[in-house]
C-alpha cells in the first residue's frame, strides 16, 4: 500500500492541472475531444471556481455536434480578427497598451533566466495568456520557488483587464472560459500573497 500523497503536493497537481487546463481553452478553439472531456469531467463544489467549472462543463455536455466549427468561428472572430482583434491575450497591450513593449522585455528576460526558450515552431509574442498559463503550469509541477514572483510580474497585473473583457462578450463559450480563468487566478492571487 503507497503512502498518501502529501496535502502540498496534491494541491500543487491540482494547480498544475488547472493552469494546463486553462492554457488549452486559450491557445486554440475548442475541438470534439475538448468538448467530449469537459463533458464527461467530474463536477466541483458550488463556490466561485467549483461554479464556473460547472458551468463550462454544462455548456460542453449540451453544445451539441455542430459546437466545434461554431467555436472555431467565435475563436477567430474574438482573437484573431483582421487588424485588431476584440479581445487581445497578450500582456504587454494591458500593461503598456501596445504590443511588443517593455513588458514583453522584461518578460523575455525571466523566461531566459529560469532556462526557458523560445519554440521556433511558435509565432505567438511569449506574454500570450496561454503560454503564461503553460510556464505556471510548469513552474508549479516542479515546485520552482518563483512561481509566486513569476505570477505577481507577468500575469497578476493584467489578467483580470482580459478576463471582465471576455466576459462582457457574446461568446457563451469564452464568457465561461474567462469567468473560470478569473475565478481562479483570483484564488492564486490569495495563495501567492506574500
Amino acid at each position: 500500500m503507497s503512502a498518501a500523497m502529501p496535502v502540498q503536493a496534491a494541491d500543487d497537481a491540482v494547480r498544475t492541472d488547472s493552469y494546463r487546463v486553462l492554457a488549452r481553452l486559450f491557445a486554440a478553439p475548442p475541438d470534439a475531444t475538448l468538448l467530449h472531456a469537459l463533458a464527461q469531467a467530474p463536477r466541483a463544489g458550488e463556490d466561485a471556481l467549483g461554479a464556473a467549472w460547472n458551468a463550462l462543463c454544462e455548456f460542453a455536455a449540451s453544445a451539441g455536434a455542430s459546437a466545434p466549427a461554431r467555436l472555431n468561428a467565435e475563436y477567430n472572430e474574438l482573437f484573431c480578427g483582421v487588424g485588431e482583434p476584440r479581445v487581445m491575450r497578450y500582456g504587454s497591450w494591458y500593461l503598456s497598451g501596445s504590443l511588443m513593449d517593455q513588458p514583453l522585455a522584461r518578460l523575455r528576460d525571466d523566461l531566459a533566466r529560469l532556462g526557458f526558450a523560445r519554440d521556433a515552431e511558435v509565432h505567438e509574442p511569449e506574454d500570450h495568456f496561454a503560454a503564461l498559463l503553460e510556464v505556471l503550469a510548469m513552474l508549479v509541477a516542479a515546485g520552482h520557488p518563483e512561481q509566486r514572483d513569476f505570477f505577481q510580474r507577468h500575469l497578476a497585473p493584467w489578467y483580470a483587464q482580459l478576463c471582465r473583457r471576455l466576459e462582457g462578450d457574446t461568446s457563451e463559450f469564452y464568457r465561461l472560459a474567462a469567468r473560470l480563468a478569473h475565478s481562479f487566478l483570483d484564488a492564486e492571487v490569495e495563495m501567492l500573497a506574500p
